[in-house]
């Protein structure tokens, strides 16, 4: 078992060099959510060139003031991914999108159907890694600790079209991380600085997401989380989730 990336907030500016700023730089899907939006500002503050894609009607107050190009599409429409990868032509993906409650019901597919768009456009365009946010429970993981611990369904239609979605870009050929998380705080929550990926398939923790944001950034531009699978969490994290709002 081992524990990687344990970064507090303010190393993250270590790994995210300006060597790796180059002119294509970051595109993020779900960019305007609860956790695209740290990823970006993340990004930003590192100097790197970043491209939001969001749908035209994201509300994108999550991102005010942070120096960003957008790219208006539909995760769900191959052509609008294809034609924002196309012009902005990013060297990173970073997956961060979430279904979307009013858009399709947790019976129909939406991670599959997104990552083979994102992956397919991506092929086209040079793209040299894919990191995408899955969730702990799929493909098995942390499956018996779920079930009986939480009444968790780790055999949902939602946890396999995640599983699904991870399959497709194992078997892309780009250079791809997957990271599974499990309980995000609420949102507002304050980072703790103590959020790490570990490669332990049966970990299940909780994690705010600007640590998650600053931990899946350091696997950005890392050859040594190309091909990798990690789960995130914060062992500092104790007793009940404090109250907020949920979702995207």
């Amino acid at each position: 078992m081992t524990r990687l990336f344990k970064l507090a907030l303010a190393a993250a500016g270590i790994l995210l060099t300006a060597a790796a700023a180059q002119a294509e730089g970051v595109m993020v899907f779900g960019a305007s959510g609860q956790l695209g939006a740290p990823h970006v500002r993340i990004l930003v503050e590192s100097g790197e060139t970043v491209t939001a894609f969001v749908r035209p009607t994201s509300e994108r107050k999550r991102l005010t003031g942070l120096d960003i190009q957008y790219a208006i599409g539909d995760l769900t429409d191959a052509e609008s991914v294809l034609a924002a990868m196309t012009e902005f032509k990013p060297r990173v993906v970073i997956d961060t999108s979430a279904r979307r409650g009013g858009m399709l019901t947790r019976e129909q597919p939406f991670y599959a159907q997104a990552m083979r768009n994102i992956v397919d456009a991506a092929k086209a365009t040079g793209v040299e890694q894919i990191i995408i946010h899955s969730s702990v429970g799929v493909r098995g993981s942390a499956a018996k600790l779920l079930r009986e611990q939480f009444g968790y369904d780790t055999e949902s239609q939602n946890i396999r079209d995640k599983g699904e979605a991870e399959i497709y870009l194992e078997n892309s050929g780009i250079g791809y991380t997957i990271i599974r998380n499990g309980l995000l705080e609420f949102e507002p929550a304050a980072p703790t600085g103590n959020g790490y990926l570990i490669d332990d398939m049966n970990a299940f923790g909780r994690i705010t997401r600007t640590d998650l944001a600053a931990v899946s950034l350091g696997c950005m531009d890392n050859a040594d989380c190309l091909g990798k699978i990690y789960h995130a969490q914060d062992d500092s994290l104790v007793g009940p989730r404090p109250g907020g709002e949920e979702g995207e």
